[in-house]
């Protein structure tokens, strides 16, 4: 099994697992498996700080003064093995959680430009975003923020040039070959097409990204 995976040290405090070379869903799915069955387990002991998933890899920051990178490794490895050992490729238990969206106009500014530069209908570009089932391939720049993988190629776009002052919180946006939600308002250089209403990231929720334990979601045109 040591092909699945390997244990890296990046700077003085950080461990990473590395699950594969490329960006695939199989080496999406492993990861997010192994985070579920090892978030808990490794929070048990005081000297790790944080983990996370990325696209492909899990993320280990720890207390570089309570145990040094070989006795941490000696620790995970098992742990990694026997979760591995227990992970069967075939069986998907993913869930699909429905965003709902309010597309084009005051919601989404810049769906109207992006209709005339691809030259593809508003109504288009609408129901090819909100037909597909994308894959939350990682958490990222902020809190909460999903980057999605599952874009249709008609509508990919480049991003803004130059990005926006504000951008609303719940705003759906497009950047390149990915869609994603802004969970909180902020500057930001997607190209924005629709707006929801639920909240993708609440501190005093448990847990506090919405999109915790979902891996996969489509958007709900309103």
């Amino acid at each position: 099994m040591k092909e699945f995976f390997q244990i890296n040290f990046h700077g003085d405090s950080t461990l990473v697992i590395e699950f594969g070379k490329d960006i695939d869903v199989y080496t999406n799915k492993l990861v997010q498996f192994v985070f579920s069955k090892t978030e808990k387990r490794l929070y048990k002991n005081l000297f790790i700080k944080d983990v996370y998933p990325t696209y492909k890899s899990l993320v280990i920051n720890y207390d570089n003064l309570a145990i040094d990178y070989q006795a941490l490794k000696k620790k995970i490895e098992p742990l990694i093995f026997e979760i591995i050992d227990n992970y069967d490729k075939n069986v998907s238990n993913d869930k699909v959680l429905e965003i709902p969206v309010k597309y084009g106009g005051e919601f989404g500014p810049d769906l109207k430009i992006m209709s005339k530069k691809l030259n593809i209908s508003e109504e288009s570009i609408i129901n090819i975003h909100s037909s597909a089932i994308y894959r939350i391939y990682m958490i990222g720049f902020m809190p909460g923020f999903p980057y999605l993988g599952g874009l249709d190629e008609r509508i990919s776009f480049p991003r803004l040039s130059t990005p926006r002052i504000k951008v609303p919180a719940g705003s759906v946006g497009i950047a390149g070959k990915q869609t994603g939600i802004y969970p909180f308002e902020s500057p930001g250089g997607w190209n924005i097409i629709g707006r929801t209403e639920l909240s993708l990231f609440d501190v005093d929720a448990n847990p506090p990204s919405l999109l915790s334990n979902i891996s996969q979601l489509r958007f709900l045109k309103l």
